[in-house]
């Protein structure tokens, strides 16, 4: 039996949709990508009122080592922080059930020992991310933030991520926030311990409406920053920073290079689409 290297960690909240369809779908790539057995679905039922619950359970028996974690209300952080604590593996990778972006997580799985922290950015690279334009002045002013209270020299914190768990894990549990800044804080506190930081852009097609209300977003967004820089106002900064940023081209030659054409061919129609 194959050593599990990867746990492959998504929050749902009423999905029955496209749960199942996505979930297979998305195993198919992970074990050309990784490896049949050589990792496992941690997928968070994050209150979910209807039937995902049910598909989970069907699905995931059939995806062994795979499983579910429950998470009683709505809290992305929440749920987050729950699928995390439950990843058992060396490495960890957070993504949405919605769209995912294979050559990242085949570039990033391919140097996985290079880094310590990938993160996929929505907004590095604009001619692969169609945003409305209610997400892209929200992603616009949350960063703009980052940058003038943090100090942040990324572009977002809040895309898909492969985490070395094994030198985060403590960084992680350190963690005191909810909602959509967890993983922020994560990255912050990452880049102040002088952990290895990788950032590249991601193709990404936006195509369900917000399931929260922009005012309510930014509302929450503001207290949110507001408790963050209390966390993170005294930490200060271990090492020298080790962050760098890639462009979409490093991470199709990689692929590339890897055999993986077939899988690069398959998103550029999805950046090609992005680009309209």
């Amino acid at each position: 039996m194959p050593e599990t290297e990867l746990s492959v960690v998504i929050p749902v909240l009423n999905e029955e949709d496209i749960v199942e369809k996505n979930l297979r779908e998305l195993a198919s790539r992970l074990n050309t990508i990784v490896g049949a057995g050589k990792w496992k679905f941690v997928i968070v039922d994050n209150g979910s009122t209807d039937q995902t619950p049910q598909i989970l359970k069907r699905v995931l028996t059939e995806l062994p080592p795979s499983l579910s974690v429950f998470v009683p209300e709505p809290n992305y952080g929440a749920a987050l922080r729950a699928g995390l604590a439950a990843a058992d593996t060396d490495f960890a990778h957070p993504c949405d059930i919605e769209q995912w972006d294979i050559p990242f997580i085949t570039w990033a799985w391919s140097i996985r020992h290079e880094h310590d922290l990938f993160i996929g950015s929505k907004r590095s690279d604009p001619t692969i991310s169609k945003q409305t334009s209610r997400r892209r002045f929200l992603s616009w002013g949350l960063n703009a933030l980052l940058q003038l209270m943090f100090g942040y020299m990324g572009t977002d914190t809040h895309g898909p991520k492969l985490i070395y768990m094994r030198k985060l894990r403590p960084v992680i549990n350190s963690c005191l926030s909810d909602r959509g800044q967890f993983d922020t804080e994560i990255v912050l506190r990452s880049v102040r311990k002088g952990y290895r930081l990788a950032e590249a852009p991601i193709a990404f097609l936006e195509t369900r409406p917000p399931r929260v209300r922009l005012f309510k977003k930014i509302l929450w967004n503001l207290i949110a920053f507001n408790r963050l820089r209390t966390i993170i106002g005294g930490l200060g900064y271990s090492d020298k920073i080790e962050f760098r940023q890639f462009s979409r081209s490093d991470v199709l030659k990689a692929t590339e290079a890897l055999g993986a054409a077939t899988t690069v061919a398959q998103f550029e129609v999805l950046d090609k689409e992005v680009k309209r």
